[in-house]
């Protein structure tokens, strides 16, 4: 069922059922008025009758005339017995209705009494007056209140159909009318494929949720095309990369082939072939452990690692290293709790990341000094990696972290590519996120934001 049909028979149930709690109030309301008019209607029939058969004698001939008058008006069905102190019909020789005494008593007692009999209404009065004390009952029929209840029952039955009948359709219409950005949505995304990813979704101007989804889903869209960039930008590295060392295979194999060598040649290209066979090896080991990084972090294989800890242990690494290599480390705003200066994480894997990040800057910057400032603040740990090397164009540095992307300026380098794309990765999986900043010629800067272990 299309959401049109089941938004509009939602609203249709949800006001029918207003309509008939509505409808049965005005119904029962209608006949707690008519029942009550009647028995006004029955009271004051019964003064009339104790008026004309009790104060007959009291009154003027003018005012007696005008109360008969009234008196012949009667109610259909209408009947009338008044009874005296000794329970004695009084008056009236013939009576409808033998009422018993406890009816009789209960009058007297609440002096105006209501009560139904069979299928008529009934009102009783206490008439006390100079002859005695009196009881008047008064029993009549409602039938033009029944009529009028009918009447109205018919008309609140056409009127709810009715009424539910056009809250569809207006239903129906109402929910066009929203859904219409919709269908102009569906209407766009069925035009974009793999081919024409830069379309975007056409953005409303009344900044309802129907314009969050399009700004959501061109946001979507952006990083599909990206990620479709960066696949394409990331199988051409990787064609080139790969192709450079088997061509070189190839080519020596077949020049090779081509006339009888000497000994020393055939070790000549051996070494050749067993260097670039390596090389291709280093690539697809990286391009392998790149995969093998998405695994999930738990108790099992994650530890409390000390970051100004570890970054004592990289730096006495690169000490060591032939020729020595001076990683100089700054300490700025650490917190008194050590506890704070923790991450969780697996060891191995962020000493990996940081010192592809470290190793990068020494080579880079052709074997010089790199800072190193570890600082904390509002329960942020920052790391800051800084050379004065070669530097990294702007419109690369969102492409370095792309596996097998090198710069313009870096394939003089020893490399492949593949170190910051695992180290992003890596970070990636121990909620960190590494920003780089550069300026050609002067040198770059990594940034690395951690949150320690008591906030992860």
């Amino acid at each position: 069922m299309k959401i049109r049909h089941r938004l509009s028979l939602q609203f249709t149930l949800i006001s029918g059922i207003i309509l008939t709690v509505f409808f049965v109030l005005i119904y029962l309301l209608s006949a707690q008025y008519i029942q009550n008019s009647f028995y006004k209607l029955l009271q004051m029939r019964a003064l009339v009758t104790a008026q004309v058969y009790l104060e007959k004698d009291e009154l003027t001939k003018k005012k007696f005339l005008e109360i008969e008058k009234s008196y012949r008006e009667r109610i259909p069905d209408e009947s009338g017995n008044i009874y005296d102190q000794y329970n004695q019909g009084v008056f009236i020789e013939k009576t409808k209705h033998n009422w018993p005494v406890s009816l009789l008593e209960t009058i007297r007692h609440k002096e105006v009494y209501r009560f139904s009999f069979r299928e008529e209404s009934g009102l009783g009065i206490y008439y006390p007056d100079n002859q005695g004390d009196f009881v008047v009952i008064v029993t009549a029929r409602n039938t033009a209140g029944i009529q009028q209840l009918q009447y109205l029952l018919w008309i609140l039955i056409i009127m709810f159909f009715v009424a539910l009948l056009i809250i569809f359709l207006m239903g129906q219409w109402y929910a066009s009318r929203a859904l219409e950005p919709i269908k102009n949505i569906n209407r766009q995304v069925q035009k974009i494929r793999s081919n024409n990813l830069h379309m975007r979704v056409q953005q409303g101007l009344n900044k309802d949720e129907i314009d969050e989804l399009a700004t959501n889903f061109n946001g979507l869209l952006q990083h599909l095309e990206q990620a479709f960039d960066m696949q394409r930008s990331f199988v051409s590295n990787a064609s080139h990369e790969l192709r450079t060392p088997l061509t070189t295979i190839i080519g020596e194999i077949e020049v090779t082939l081509q006339n009888s060598r000497s000994r020393e040649e055939y070790v000549q290209t051996l070494g050749t072939l067993l260097g670039e066979s390596e090389k291709l090896k280093i690539i697809t080991d990286g391009l392998l452990q790149l995969t093998r990084i998405d695994a999930n972090l738990t108790e099992a294989n994650s530890e409390l690692i000390r970051l100004d800890e570890l970054l004592w242990e990289i730096s006495e690494y690169w000490r060591h290293k032939t020729p020595p290599l001076q990683l100089r480390i700054q300490l700025s705003g650490l917190p008194e709790d050590a506890s704070l200066l923790c991450i969780r994480g697996n060891r191995s894997l962020v000493t990996l990341a940081l010192q592809n990040i470290v190793r990068n800057a020494f080579k880079f910057s052709y074997n010089r000094d790199v800072s190193c400032l570890l600082s904390y603040s509002d329960n942020s740990l920052t790391l800051s990696v800084s050379d004065k090397g070669i530097g990294i164009a702007a419109e690369d540095t969102e492409k370095i972290f792309m596996p097998l992307y090198r710069a313009d300026n870096a394939h003089t380098f020893d490399g492949y590519g593949i170190g910051l794309s695992m180290t992003q990765k890596i970070l990636l999986l121990h909620k960190a996120t590494i920003t780089v900043s550069s300026i050609i010629g002067q040198g770059t800067t990594f940034n690395i934001f951690f949150t320690p272990a008591g906030k992860f």
